[in-house]
């Protein structure tokens, strides 16, 4: 399965979402209960990302007892952070579009550029 990067996002935005400091975000049948993971009903596409996700490093079992229930470790908001306005999104796919990479870590990079970026030209240093 290829990953798809707006699953990614619209799984870190639920897991943000729903979890609490007393739980984490459960995802099994997760393209059933959460509005944004509707659009992903194809058998174990949400859990495959979610697997990816945790493999990267961006959610964890925050109570191994509590088994499918997630929530982000750091690297995880800081990333949704850099990803989370929609317009900063769409220039991050199109950059990443314009030179042909969309894995994580080059989402990841590109996001941090364009938030970079966007606070130099509000420092007034790119004007």
């Amino acid at each position: 399965m290829q990953i798809d990067n707006e699953c990614v996002r619209d799984i870190l935005f639920t897991i943000e979402e729903k979890t609490t400091f007393e739980k984490g975000c459960f995802m099994i049948g997760a393209a059933n209960k959460y509005q944004k993971l509707e659009k992903y009903k194809e058998t174990g596409k949400v859990l495959y990302h979610v697997r990816y996700l945790v493999m990267k490093g961006m959610i964890y079992l925050p109570d191994k007892s509590i088994p499918n229930t997630y929530d982000l470790t750091p690297d995880g908001h800081e990333f949704l952070a850099n990803i989370r306005e929609d317009n900063n999104w769409k220039k991050i796919k199109d950059i990443s579009s314009n030179v042909g990479f969309a894995s994580l870590k080059i989402i990841s990079a590109i996001a941090e550029g364009v938030a970079t970026a966007a606070i130099n030209y509000e420092l007034g240093f790119s004007k």
